[in-house]
């Protein structure tokens, strides 16, 4: 007879990203839906690259990752944190940073555990734990500033015993990041509890306005029980090489390394290279990116201030959140689908970031493009109020 599985995600299905995706394609549209760059990364980087594979660096890298690049990324952390993170026991090279988060949750999550997720969340972070026996716990992010709502907070650290806690940091989709004031009140509320903290910080990097990134690196009490993840793919614009990184305490990333082996073992050796040679020659270029995205946030919303949006503040990542709910009372897909059908623009729903569709009429932009492409799709979003 065949086969019938039973699902351990019966809720999940194609995500809002690829979704999004095909929609464009389909109706010939602009992207603006799926968080990536649109122009290519450092042109350094493909020589590197070229070099690694005509070096001999081709076969298993060392399952932490290559010592090259985590002598590197020591040295990154080092000069942007003040944090010293041992290479050989402290780092490890992931799959990119949704490999990385997911394993933890695996390394460390058993049956009837419960993680906090605040909403809107990331779409992987909840089956992540789904799928691992573990049960999510969402609190929703106070709007219009996404800010924790700490009261509730401080009532479910007491009355449940929480795992795990996921912060995202610069946030996606929000565009916002915490501030000193948020991280101690963090550090103070768990203090006393056997809770991990993953902190997602794939963008820090891109911080605007002169805010400075409130990594957890830049507090040792919160490291002792605190992973933090990093990508390369959104610091290189090259996202498809699927490339990030944790750094967490010995004990914990001894028991992120046991999984990590058993499911990747190690990650691709020529572009571990390429990335470690282009970090150790090209310093400057990591300076200058907080100035690289804020030029294009800035660009973005001049070419969009004449559209009948409200439009959020963005303080770091590369999305701009638009509320749209002045000129539409569909729900968010359903506008989402008229922009892509009509107008031949693609954004992203909230909806999706919440576990239970709430909808606060607003969509999801990302201003990681070239100009001509942000100036496209000014043009055809010409939507009358």
């Amino acid at each position: 007879m065949p086969f019938k599985i039973e699902s351990k995600l019966p809720q999940s299905g194609i995500s809002i990203f690829a979704q999004m995706t095909a929609a464009a394609i389909r109706n010939q549209a602009i992207n603006l839906a799926q968080g990536f760059p649109n122009f290519s990364p450092p042109e350094e980087l493909f020589e590197f690259l070229n070099e690694a594979v005509r070096n001999g660096y081709n076969q298993y890298a060392a399952m932490p990752g290559l010592d090259l690049l985590r002598n590197q990324i020591a040295l990154r952390i080092q000069n942007d944190y003040q944090f010293t993170a041992n290479p050989e026991s402290e780092i490890t090279i992931t799959a990119g940073a949704t490999q990385a988060i997911y394993t933890i949750i695996s390394s460390v999550i058993q049956a009837g555990d419960r993680v906090l997720i605040f909403e809107p969340a990331y779409d992987s972070y909840g089956p992540s734990v789904l799928v691992n026996g573990g049960i999510p716990v969402y609190l929703r992010l106070q709007l219009p500033d996404f800010k924790i709502p700490w009261d509730e907070l401080e009532t479910i650290l007491k009355k449940e015993k929480i795992k795990i806690i996921l912060i995202n940091n610069p946030h996606n989709p929000a565009g916002r990041v915490l501030n000193t004031e948020d991280i101690l009140r963090l550090q103070q509320l768990t203090k006393d509890l056997n809770t991990l903290i993953i902190w997602d910080e794939v963008y820090d990097l891109l911080i605007f306005d002169q805010l400075k990134h409130q990594s957890a690196l830049l507090y040792p009490e919160l490291m002792d029980r605190s992973v933090v993840v990093f990508s390369m793919g959104k610091t290189l614009h090259n996202t498809g090489w699927k490339v990030g990184y944790t750094i967490a305490k010995p004990e914990i990333t001894n028991e992120i390394r046991k999984l990590h082996q058993f499911t990747v073992f190690s990650v691709n050796t020529p572009a571990q290279y390429a990335i470690a040679k282009f970090m150790e020659t090209h310093r400057s270029f990591f300076n200058l990116l907080p100035k690289f995205y804020q030029q294009k946030r800035d660009y973005f919303f001049e070419k969009m201030n004449d559209l009948p949006f409200n439009w959020l503040p963005c303080e770091g990542s590369y999305f701009a959140l638009a509320d749209y709910s002045n000129i539409s009372k569909l729900s968010d897909r359903e506008f989402a689908m008229e922009l892509v059908e009509k107008f031949k623009v693609a954004a992203i729903p909230l909806s999706p970031f919440y576990h239970d569709g709430y909808d606060p009429k607003l969509l999801r932009f990302c201003f990681a493009k070239t100009t001509d492409t942000i100036d496209n799709a000014a043009t055809q979003l010409k939507i009358k109020n």
